[in-house]
Parts: C-alpha cells; structure tokens; sequence
C-alpha cells in the first residue's frame, strides 16, 4: 500500500532525528521533508487511511513541528523553495524558528492541549472511518446524509485543518479576532472537541438514519422496485444490524427475489430474538423448500407467539399452516386452519389481510373432499380476493392445475408484496 510504505518512510526520518546527538544535516532535513512529500501524494489520490495511521500520522507531524528551530537552522529552506515551488499547503517547506512573542506568549500547558488535540483527532478519525465504512454501500450516501465532502474527504479535511495548512490559518483567524496567541493551542482544542461532539452526536443518530432508510424501501418495495427497496433496507441493516422489523423485511425482498438462502438467513437472524413473523416467514421459506415437517413446527410455534391483536400476522400463520396440512394430505386439518384465517379476514372490515390467498387454499380443500357447492363459492372468493405475494404463490396455482384462476387474479402483489412487518415486539 502506497501510504503506508510512505508513512513508513516518513517514521524512519523522523526516527533518525530524535536519535541523533548533533544538529541533523541538509541531506537528513531533505530526506524528511521528501518523505513527507511523498505522503501527501499519497493522501491525494484517496488512499483509504486507516484510525491507526491516522494517530501516526498526527503524531509524527507534531514532533516535526516541535523541530522547526532546528530544521530551520540546519537547512536554507527558503533556497530550497525557489528550487523544488512547493505548494503553499505543503507546510513542512516554509517551518520558520520559534519567534521571541510566541515563545513570550506560550502557556506551560500547550503541551498538554497539543497531547488532548491529537487525541480527539484520533477519536474524530476513528468516527469518521466509521461512518464513511457504514454510507459506502447503497442507500443514503455520507455526501447526502451529512453534506460532507465524501469518501473520506471529512478524514482528510480535519487532519489539514487541525494539523497541517489550516493550523495556520487559524492562527490567521484568531489574530484578526486580537486573540492572543497564548491561547491558540486552547483554540485547536476547542475545534477538535466540536468536531467530537459532532461525530458523537451523528454516532448517537444512526438509528434514526437506519430507520429512515427503512421506510425509503418500504415505499420502493411497496412500488414494486425490488432492487432499490433492497439497497435501502441493507443500508438500513448495515446502520442498525440489530432491527427485527429491517431484517424480516429484507428477508421479504430477497423472498420475493426468488433468494430463498438469503431470505432464509435474514429471517433466522430475527428468529433468534424470538419474534413470530420470522416464525411465518421462516416457514413459508421451508414450505417453499418443501420441507414441511419444519415448516410446520415454525407455523405452530408462531401461533403459540403471535399477540392475538396482531390480525394480520394471525391471518397469515393460519394460512400458512393450512397449506402445510393440505399439502400433507391432512384435509380436515387444513380445512379448520383455513377457515380460522378467512375468519379473520372477514372480521377486519376494508382490509384486504395476506392477499385472499386462504380462499383459494379453502377451495383446493373443497375439492379434495368433493364438496362441489361449496368448492364453487370458494373459487368465486379466490378469484375475487386472490393476490399472491410471492412467486411461490403464484406457481401454486400451476402446480395445482388451477391456470384458470391463475390467468384472472391480481397478480401484483408477487412484484411488490401484500403484507409488512407490524410494530408489534
């Protein structure tokens, strides 16, 4: 890696200085000064910096500065700047000796403002590695959550204000303000200490940052645009890992994705926290995986959970466990799910729970234990109320023979799905 070979370069320098008994020479200042050089040509082209070359970093230039009187006694640095034009930026061209009113003007306790800058510097970094880390994929980025100057240029932009170009220009600032300069170093320090209270308030913020972006892809699921909803819920996921309600609905894009092995990890993840629509979920999954002896286990352990104000999580485990059983041929026991779940339906007055699918299931029983009128009156609902909402309910109705009913039902709810996570623990 190009910084680090760099920043390496730079130790060895700086190493050989603070060991050295006498005055160090030009060839050893050009050899540091070079060094340096190269790492902000590395720092140009965006090099990724980690928090533990970021303290180097700090570190290093500090004691630098602290050398100032000596480099500029051993080196014609102003000879050297006609020769090689450095940038204004490259501040360590244009060191200059300590000046009589600043060492007047000192405070015995700049040392320790200079230790506790560095240090908030470093907590700042660490921070900002983080956030660029959790806005680098999908969703939101830093650029538009924070308005900052994207990846990483925040990093970047706190070490050349705080420790390099910008120090003098803060020193520029204060100076028009008539602050003394005993109390630059306490300046420094006050800027960092607002840039960690700013970091940690951002830090303290990232679950409503990870909510907002849950109900971004909610509406882009809810429209049916599967691959954008699912860019904002794995943002939302990657800022608040710990969310059921995120988990369960990116398990549901992935579902619909046709990802069963995603969706099925997503839903376990949630599962662990003992909360009953991934139970639903999870056995919808296996009853897609056709392993229903696990399904089943799911749905009944999630009936045994699910608050019984919870109609639509209610509607969906009964539906899903009636078309375990009458996939198992337990006709009498699917029946008596099935009914459960379209007697919820018809309870909720102008909700349409689970997408009707409990009818056409209700006929498909009808017609195994040839109970002709009553299968018709079912088919009528299905037809009426089906919408299917995932692929797998759809090729149900293949899969069962039924492309009548499959060539006139609603079938967008396979894109966009029917049901959402409700707010029930």
């Amino acid at each position: 890696m190009k910084l680090e070979l760099a920043l390496a370069q730079y130790t060895d320098a700086l190493t050989n200085l603070k060991l050295a008994k006498s005055e160090p020479s030009e060839i050893e200042i050009l050899h540091i000064l070079v060094a340096r050089d190269a790492i902000e040509e590395a720092l140009s082209e965006k090099t990724q910096l980690s928090v533990e070359s970021l303290a180097k970093l700090l570190e290093l230039d500090n004691f630098l500065k602290q050398q100032a009187d000596a480099i500029a006694r051993g080196a014609k640095l102003a000879e050297w700047r006609a020769t090689f034009h450095p940038s204004t930026e490259a501040w360590w061209w244009f060191l200059e000796p300590t000046s009589d009113e600043e060492v007047s003007h000192s405070h015995p306790l700049d040392p320790l403002f200079n230790g506790l800058t560095i240090a908030g510097l470093t907590a700042v970094g660490a921070y900002m590695t983080n956030f660029v880390q959790l806005f680098s994929t999908g969703g939101i980025s830093l650029v538009e959550s924070f308005g900052l100057l994207g990846q990483g240029g925040l990093l970047l932009t706190v070490i050349h204000t705080l420790q390099n170009t910008g120090q003098e220009k803060i020193k520029n600032l204060l100076k028009k303000l008539n602050i003394s300069p005993q109390f630059y170093s306490q300046a420094s320090l006050g800027i960092t200490a607002m840039l960690l209270l700013a970091s940690v308030g951002v830090y303290n913020s990232l679950p409503q940052i990870g909510k907002w972006n849950y109900r971004e892809g909610k509406k882009l699921y809810e429209k049916g645009l599967l691959e954008k909803a699912q860019a904002k819920y794995e943002q939302a996921a990657k800022i608040d890992p710990n969310n059921w309600e995120i988990q369960i609905a990116l398990g549901q894009v992935y579902e619909s994705l046709g990802d069963l092995e995603q969706a099925s990890k997503e839903y376990k993840a949630a599962l662990k926290r003992g909360y009953p629509h991934a139970f639903n979920n999870l056995g919808r999954v296996y009853i897609s995986q056709k392993d229903l002896i696990t399904a089943e286990s799911l749905l009944r352990m999630g009936l045994q959970r699910v608050p019984k104000e919870d109609f639509q999580l209610n509607y969906e485990l009964h539906q899903n466990l009636g078309l375990v059983l009458l996939k198992q041929k337990q006709y009498q026991a699917a029946e008596k799910e099935l009914r459960q779940a379209v007697a919820i339906d018809q309870a909720i007055e102008g909700k349409e729970l689970g997408g009707g699918m409990a009818y056409c299931l209700l006929e498909d029983v009808l017609e195994e234990k040839k109970d002709i009128k009553e299968q018709l009156r079912w088919k009528n609902m299905c037809l009426t109320y089906a919408r299917p909402e995932t692929l797998d309910q759809y090729k149900w109705f293949i899969e069962t023979g039924k492309q009548d009913i499959a060539s006139d039902i609603d079938t967008t709810g396979v894109v966009n799905g029917q049901s959402q996570p409700s707010t029930q623990p």
